[in-house]
C-alpha cells in the first residue's frame, strides 16, 4: 500500500497504520521531503520494495533488531535506518535529514559476534539455501560451510538452522547462551 502526501510515501502492507504514520508526522513536519518511509512489517518486506534506485531516498522502520538484518538492509544504499522503538519527534527528524541527503542510522548497538565469512553464511541460510548451494555461492568446499555455520550456531547460541533462520529473521531469541 503506497500513501501520498506531498512527496513523502508511506510504504506498508497495513494502509491503516500506513495512513496514521502519515498523518501523525504531518502534523510535526508540514513540508515532507521528497522521501519514501518504509514500514518493514512483516520483517523482509523492506527487502521486497526498496529498488537499488530507490534506496537513496528511503527510510527503512524494522522491529528486527539482528545485527546482520540491520546490516543487510543499511547496505541497500538507505538514506535512513531505524530501529522500531523510535519516536514520532525522532521520525520526523530523520525526514528532516533528508533534504541534506545525510544518511541516518538508528539502531541498536549490538554488534554481532559473527565475522564477516559467517555472517554471509547466515545470510544464505536465512535464504533459505542448502549447504551444497552455499557452497557453490561461495565457491568453497561442502564441509567448510559445515564447520562455519556449526561455528555460527554456537556463537548465536542457537540449536540448529531452524533457530539460527529465525534469528536472522528477527522470530525469535536464542534459548541458549551465545559463546
Amino acid at each position: 500500500m503506497l500513501v501520498r502526501n506531498a512527496q513523502l510515501q508511506v510504504v506498508s502492507t497495513q494502509p491503516l497504520i500506513a495512513r496514521l504514520l502519515e498523518d501523525a508526522l504531518h502534523a510535526r513536519l508540514p513540508e515532507f521531503p521528497a522521501a519514501s518511509l518504509v514500514l518493514d512489517w512483516p520483517v523482509g518486506f523492506a527487502f521486497q520494495v526498496v529498488t537499488p534506485e530507490s534506496a537513496a531516498s528511503s527510510f527503512v522502520l524494522t522491529q528486527n533488531a539482528c545485527p546482520e538484518y540491520l546490516d543487510d538492509l543499511w547496505n541497500l544504499g538507505l538514506l535512513g535506518l531505524a530501529y522500531r522503538s523510535r519516536t514520532l519527534e525522532e521520525l520526523a527528524e530523520l525526514l528532516r535529514r533528508a533534504e541534506t541527503q545525510e544518511r541516518v542510522r538508528l539502531t541498536p548497538a549490538q554488534r554481532s559476534p559473527l565475522t564477516p565469512a559467517e555472517g554471509d553464511l547466515l545470510r544464505l541460510v536465512a535464504r533459505g539455501l542448502a549447504n551444497k548451494e552455499i557452497a557453490r555461492e561461495l565457491g568453497i568446499a561442502n564441509q567448510t560451510v559445515q564447520n562455519g555455520l556449526t561455528r555460527v550456531f554456537q556463537k548465536l547460541g542457537c540449536d540448529g538452522r531452524s533457530e539460527a533462520i529465525l534469528h536472522y529473521w528477527g522470530l525469535t531469541a536464542a534459548t541458549k547462551e551465545p559463546l
